[in-house]
């Protein structure tokens, strides 16, 4: 930011620290979108990501013996995806008065770091709400989220270009709950997303949900006291002997599946995913428009108002959530009980 008294001490410091860990306080805040960081996929370019995906099953399968014919046909099975990105954006701004007070590089290094925080928990905030949406919001501006890829044609018909009516192998699980959760209703979404030995490996859902399930499981612990140990002391004291009981849990599986619990998840829904056909694919800006970029994200550089006496640096993120095969996924509404 020439010209102002912060100096070039000032730009590279946020280039180089307060961006990249406004980067990784992002993903910290988002339990799917830190998820799936870890296999995150370049946008390689083009205006649109252009996927094959096979949509019908091949049936030229089939047994023969000795001269009988075999079949020729072709078998047209496969369609393309097309997917646009998606981009996000949040300001940092300071005002000349602001700059004028604090003055010093540490002061102002100090009042940028306060920013940048306060900006990382509002974009963490914003994707990860929208991780959970069909991607029509702000004009249709949105992440394609969840609600988007895990549907049967309920809400969502046309999936990345392609209608799940004409290609009913585009349709993930939908199941409405009827009554009290049981095991037998998470074991009916975990079956639907099975196709062979590909099957889900994380279930998502609500805090109130997660608790639900924990109700389900409590009964079903046994604890078995091996030993004798010395008594303890009377209630409420701590004498660090006798036996102590912890209750409640933390962490759930089922079926060997992670069950984790977001509180941007949609309200009484069970998300079943199978993340190999879940991508997040990011799109680098480039230095035309950026100072920095990570993952995805940009980071604009301190630019001067024209006609404020202000400056401004835009924190940008660009990609999409892609999915490969819906259904090897689920999706239960309704769980309140």
């Amino acid at each position: 930011m020439p010209g102002i008294a912060a100096g070039n001490f000032v730009t590279t410091a946020t280039r180089e620290r307060f961006f990249p860990k406004c980067v990784d306080n992002v993903f910290d805040g988002n339990i799917l979108f830190s998820r799936l960081r870890a296999k995150a996929r370049p946008w390689t370019g083009g205006h649109r990501i252009v996927l094959s995906t096979t949509v019908t099953d091949r049936s030229n399968a089939q047994s023969f013996s000795g001269f009988d014919t075999l079949p020729t046909a072709q078998e047209d099975t496969r369609q393309r995806f097309t997917i646009d990105p998606s981009e996000y954006v949040i300001n940092v701004t300071f005002s000349g008065i602001q700059l004028a007070v604090n003055k010093g590089q540490e002061a102002f290094l100090n009042l940028v770091a306060e920013e940048f925080s306060d900006a990382a928990r509002a974009l963490s905030e914003k994707l990860g709400e929208d991780m959970y949406t069909d991607g029509t919001g702000n004009t249709n501006k949105n992440l394609a989220g969840l609600v988007y890829h895990v549907d049967d044609a309920t809400d969502v018909v046309t999936y990345q270009g392609l209608s799940r009516n004409t290609y009913t192998n585009l349709r993930a699980t939908r199941n409405a709950q009827s009554g009290a959760l049981t095991f037998t209703n998470l074991a009916t979404d975990l079956d639907a997303a099975q196709r062979g030995s590909d099957g889900a490996t994380l279930i998502l859902t609500t805090p109130a949900v997660f608790s639900i399930i924990e109700r389900l499981v409590t009964p079903t612990v046994n604890v078995n006291y091996g030993q004798v140990l010395p008594a303890g002391g009377v209630t409420g004291q701590d004498v660090g002997s006798g036996i102590r009981l912890h209750y409640g849990v933390n962490s759930l599986y089922y079926r060997g599946v992670p069950i984790l619990a977001d509180e941007k998840c949609t309200a009484a829904n069970i998300f079943t995913l199978n993340e190999n056909h879940l991508n997040l694919y990011e799109l680098d800006y480039t230095s035309e428009v950026a100072e920095a970029s990570k993952e995805g994200f940009g980071w604009s550089g301190w630019k001067r108002s024209t006609n404020q006496n202000a400056i401004v640096g835009h924190l940008l993120w660009a990609g999409q959530l892609v999915g490969e095969s819906p259904r090897t996924m689920a999706r239960r509404t309704a769980v309140t009980s």
